[in-house]
């Protein structure tokens, strides 16, 4: 069967957005007066000593921020060639850590120089030791020509990398990876950093086997310590546990200011070993204690271990965190109140609920969730009859809510049905959200931790066990009727799945799979190509770094552009 093909620009793919940095002159020559610059500092006296210093150099494009979140706010909205970044960023916040929150959230091309400046020397050790680091880093003082010699060098280097701007920027990472592999075989001046960029884009994509040896071939040119935390988490992801976790204690042992092996140790000692896991975060958050996922992870895990005091300390540090940064939530303040309740402090619970009522008085979603926790409150204060009210209304309205909530928010109600006897309402929920991250181990993982946590642990390991086999066996079922050649029946049962599972990843990509080996036999179809083109644009907006979403997109190209139609390609 096949049908005319018009664009596919009525499909609901997502569009890339590069970023459009304001107009600049063409006219000079000059490598300076060609590039926008970021000055991150929050002394206007250095701001404006730094832009004397590079207008002495050319450059007359300067942009500047006095706060992490004001740099990220530009860094959305223009394309940076050069950042200068202060270490000290204020209460607790530091350079390093925005470099990592910047590449996290792809706000950078590859090609920007990012310096930190610092008049720390302890700083050094702390930024040459990290996986993701920046360019280069200046003590103060320093001069003009130590600045200039410093930013070409690394303009130079990026403009080296700028070769593989082009596909990480589009989430392309096969194709990234494969070029630096090209580089690294050229054997220039900067194969070591495109060994570098090659095991952190493999790492972002699971590929740990090309990780691996990214990192491995990169210690025999020269012993470094992002080489030895990138082999050890390429191992972690190998599942080699054992030799992941004593190649962490070795970077630590030569230099403990490397503060992301602390994190890695801590997922590593989690499996069998709470109190170590917790005191590994503990050491860390004391020596850096304004990062929000380890406050984060450190919560959970001191909630887990019964310690609700150092819970709610680090609850409250991670709301504090986040409230002014893209990692705000009303889930923050509901996993505070939770712990609050913990420890029989409703006058703090009721304290924390008024904030959450206040800061998200016009989201529908935090009031909800407002009024999921507010059931829990009127719980634990004796108020029956208005906790079940409250929970009946917040019932009534989960299902027109539940595509906008996230996962942490529909597990609060799960917590909150379970906790007040209505099992039926919790099971529904949390069979819903297995089944659509039922490949997801973390995310397993953290529901057997909520069950745990409410003294279901048994029950819940046997629900997220049975719901995980069936969507093994109904994806199992199709995927054997897809290589037998049966592919409309298997296209059907993918679609049939889709419908009860919306967001569950791996589906998708079966079904983009199972309509890329229909057309490749039977020739175009309209509708199914259209489909699967829109999922293909769905998942790159929800799990761009996902490894099998990255080979599927690599033959979806290779498949429209042998049947002629480049306008497919997304």
């Amino acid at each position: 069967m096949s049908e005319t093909t018009p664009s596919p620009a009525a499909a609901s793919a997502p569009v890339h957005h590069v970023k459009t940095a304001p107009t600049r002159s063409a006219a000079f020559d000059d490598p300076y007066a060609k590039r926008l610059f970021l000055i991150i500092d929050s002394l206007p006296q250095m701001q404006r000593a730094l832009a004397m210093t590079l207008s002495s150099f050319g450059a007359n494009s300067v942009e500047y921020a006095a706060k992490a979140s004001d740099a990220l706010a530009k860094m959305a909205k223009y394309e940076f060639d050069v950042v200068l970044c202060d270490y000290d960023l204020g209460n607790g916040y530091d350079g390093l850590y925005l470099f990592e929150e910047i590449r996290e959230r792809n706000l950078l091309k590859q090609s920007c120089v990012f310096m930190i400046v610092t008049g720390e020397r302890r700083a050094q050790r702390v930024i040459s030791a990290a996986e993701l680091t920046p360019d280069d880093y200046l003590l103060k003082p320093f001069t003009g020509e130590v600045l200039r010699d410093r930013l070409e060098r690394a303009m130079r280097k990026r403009e080296a990398l700028r070769l593989v701007d082009e596909s990480v920027l589009r989430h392309e990472y096969l194709s990234a990876i494969e070029t630096c592999g090209l580089k690294i075989e050229e054997n220039g001046e900067f194969a070591l950093d495109f060994m570098r960029l090659r095991g952190s884009l493999a790492l972002k994509i699971n590929d740990f086997d090309t990780a691996r040896d990214a990192y491995m071939q990169a210690l025999r040119v020269r012993p470094s310590t992002w080489a030895k935390m990138g082999l050890a988490k390429s191992l972690a992801g190998l599942k080699s546990h054992d030799e992941a976790r004593l190649l962490f204690e070795a970077v630590l042992a030569d230099n403990n200011q490397v503060m992301e092996a602390y994190d890695w140790l801590a997922r590593l000692y989690r499996g069998h070993d709470l109190g170590r896991a917790q005191h590994t975060l503990q050491t860390a958050t004391e020596m850096s204690p304004v990062v929000f996922r380890r406050q984060q992870q450190l919560a959970q895990i001191a909630l887990l271990n019964h310690d609700l005091a150092t819970a709610e300390t680090a609850c409250q540090q991670t709301l504090d965190i986040a409230k002014y940064s893209w990692h705000r939530s009303p889930t923050h303040y509901a996993a505070l109140l939770r712990v609050q309740l913990a420890r029989g402090d409703s006058g703090n619970a009721a304290r924390t609920l008024a904030s959450l009522r206040h800061d998200y008085r016009y989201n529908e979603e935090g009031e909800w969730l407002a009024g999921v926790m507010d059931s829990q409150l009127q719980t634990k204060n004796g108020n029956a009859d208005k906790a079940r009210e409250l929970l009946q209304a917040a019932g009534e309205r989960f299902k027109q809510l539940a595509p906008k909530l996230d996962q942490e928010s529909q597990l609060e109600y799960a917590r909150a049905c379970y906790q007040q006897g209505r099992d039926g309402q919790g099971n529904d929920v949390m069979e819903y959200l297995v089944r659509n991250h039922h490949d997801d181990e973390d995310m397993l993982a953290h529901f057997g931790d909520m069950f745990e946590e409410i003294g279901l642990g048994q029950a819940g390991r046997q629900l997220i066990a049975q719901n995980v086999k069936s969507v093994l066996e109904l994806n199992n079922q199709a995927v054997r009727e897809a290589q037998s050649g049966q592919f409309d029946a298997a296209i059907d049962r993918f679609v049939k799945a889709l419908d009860e599972m919306p967001h569950n990843v791996q589906i998708m990509l079966n079904l983009i799979n199972a309509v890329m080996a229909y057309v490749s036999q039977n020739g175009w179809h309209e509708s199914h190509m259209r489909r699967a083109y829109e999922l293909l644009g769905k998942v790159r907006d929800i799990a761009p770094t996902n490894n099998k979403f990255q080979k599927i997109l690599h033959s979806w190209r290779a498949l429209v552009n042998k049947m002629d139609k480049p306008q497919w390609a997304l």
